[in-house]
């Protein structure tokens, strides 16, 4: 594994053409810069911007899994009922 930092992928849409089809995690990602920016103001240390930053990137990374997962679901529910649209619609009630 090289420790070496990959170079970006270049894919000529900029952050915010990116998020617009992702929504919650623009917001997400509004809100936890306006964290640290009143982090900042509130004289917080280093260290505790830091864990601030670190706790609300794993969450999002979480909530950015889940978001994910449902997508994929729904490819293959979309996927199966192409390939077979007289089955039943089987899925877990909420």
């Amino acid at each position: 594994m090289s420790n070496e930092l990959r170079q970006p992928i270049p894919t000529g849409r900029t952050l915010d053409e990116r998020f617009a089809q992702r929504p919650h995690t623009y917001r997400r990602l509004q809100e936890i810069a306006d964290q640290m920016d009143q982090a900042i103001g509130d004289g917080a240390t280093a260290d505790e911007a830091e864990a601030m930053a670190m706790e609300q990137m794993q969450k999002l990374g979480g909530e950015m899994l889940q978001d994910w997962a449902e997508a994929k679901q729904q490819q293959a529910l979309k996927q199966a009922q192409a390939e077979h649209p007289r089955s039943i619609k089987h899925i877990k009630k909420k």
